[in-house]
């Protein structure tokens, strides 16, 4: 028998990041995961980090008419795929090995392979029993599939095996317009794919702001991506080097396609009625706002709970289930949290929408400004796009931000701290921004 003050379950953002700070704390905590390769989770392995490493080579190839209006002569004919897929992973095993580094480093022991709950104090490892004061679990998400498209990691395929071809589709179908969905369609197209977005809403990002989709679509529409709104699919026909699509009534044909719907929880296989830890109806653990269980000694984190899928929220999430461990406190996410899109061009919001204040009645003064005025943008060879921000009408407080254009990813972050400490509109115009830089752009709005 093994005997722990704590045990985390699942070793993505949430899970290494939550046993390190409980090993820090002075507990004698296990990190579990199926297997070392596994370590850093799905933002390492298949996500964030991959995902963002194809995208900046094709915001490279997206701007090699920039350069050579510059006088830089950058001829970009295909793409190696092979050889950026090696570049990937070496950059995630480098990043995987600071991650086990520090592990190792606060005395956090790691033990590999699928666990599941014998009672509500004990689990299984690979035949090994283990007891537990505390357990954080933090299994994280996978792709969600169409009943009427299982992958097949051929031709059908999920954003993970994305990272695996070796070649690039001369046609590829992306169904799902979200985030993921986005991304995936400006990395294709850059490269020379004939992509086809297939969306059942009548606007990409849905959950974002309209003026901000609304943008998004006219860049794609002028590098002829190939968006189908209002649409689902049909039927498909799965052929050894090409794949059928029926959408609305059409017939689309590509090499590859794309299912890029959502994701749903990993909570398969770990037994948690043995333990007493429910799910809700979609299939998330059920937590209260201190992201504790229905049992006071088990705690969970990150894209398992229902809760914004980033790697940054199950960190956040992460520390204060920790905290409330060690604490006995119930301390909750009272954090603004920023969403960021890395499509080109890029996408970033945080707090209220202004689709939001209308619905809920709420008196807003919408300000916008364009990249346009931004010299920064200009030398950077993207001035297309905007940031606005929502006002309270009454208070002069900012309550929202969404930006799209030149490092709105990067810029979103003035905008959460201005929305989570209630600053109002004009007080942020009055912060000096070295120049030039993009986030001059606040000083216009």
């Amino acid at each position: 028998m093994m005997n722990y003050d704590a045990v985390v379950i699942g070793a993505g953002p949430g899970g290494y990041e939550a046993a390190l700070q409980l090993a820090k704390a002075g507990l004698k905590t296990l990190l579990i995961e199926q297997s070392k390769d596994r370590i850093g989770g799905i933002c390492l392995n298949e996500g964030c980090i991959p995902a963002k490493n194809y995208l900046q080579n094709a915001e490279y190839a997206l701007k090699a008419s920039f350069f050579k209006e510059s006088g830089i002569k950058l001829e970009i004919s295909n793409l190696n795929m092979g050889l950026l897929k090696e570049k990937t992973k070496s950059l995630c095993n480098e990043l995987r090995s600071g991650i086990v580094w520090a592990l190792d480093q606060a005395g956090v022991e790691i033990i590999y392979g699928s666990a599941n709950f014998l009672d509500a104090s004990m689990i299984e490892v690979s035949g090994k029993k283990i007891s537990f004061g505390k357990c954080i679990i933090a299994t994280g998400s996978k792709a969600a599939q169409l009943n009427l498209a299982p992958f097949d990691g051929k031709n059908i395929i999920s954003s993970r095996e994305v990272f695996e071809l070796e070649n690039m589709p001369s046609s590829i179908a992306i169904i799902g317009g979200g985030a993921i969905g986005c991304e995936f369609a400006t990395f294709f197209n850059a490269f020379g794919a004939e992509v086809t977005l297939i969306e059942n809403q009548s606007s990409l990002l849905p959950l974002e702001d309209k003026d901000i989709a609304k943008a998004l679509m006219r860049e794609f529409k002028k590098r002829n991506i190939n968006l189908l709104m209002k649409s689902s699919l049909e039927n498909i026909e799965v052929k050894d080097q090409s794949v059928k699509l029926l959408v609305n009534g059409n017939y689309i044909n590509c090499d590859l396609v794309l299912c890029a719907i959502g994701r749903i929880p990993n909570t398969e296989g770990l037994n948690l009625e043995k333990a007493g830890v429910g799910l809700n109806e979609n299939g998330y653990i059920k937590v209260n706002k201190s992201f504790q269980t229905a049992l006071k000694n088990i705690y969970a984190v990150g894209d398992c709970i229902q809760t914004p899928g980033f790697a940054h929220t199950a960190y956040c999430e992460a520390k204060i289930a920790v905290q409330n461990i060690i604490s006995g406190r119930s301390g909750i996410n009272s954090h603004i949290t920023p969403t960021a899109i890395f499509s080109i061009p890029s996408i970033a919001s945080c707090g209220l929408k202004e689709w939001e204040a209308q619905e809920s009645g709420i008196l807003i003064e919408v300000k916008k400004a364009y990249f346009k005025v931004n010299s920064k943008a200009k030398i950077l060879g993207d001035d297309s796009g905007f940031a606005k921000i929502i006002v309270c009408a009454k208070t002069g407080v900012v309550l929202g931000a969404s930006i799209i254009g030149a490092e709105a990813t990067e810029i979103i972050h003035e905008m959460v701290l201005a929305v989570e400490k209630n600053i109002k509109a004009e007080e942020l115009k009055e912060i000096i921004h070295a120049h030039p830089t993009v986030s001059e752009i606040v000083n216009f709005l």
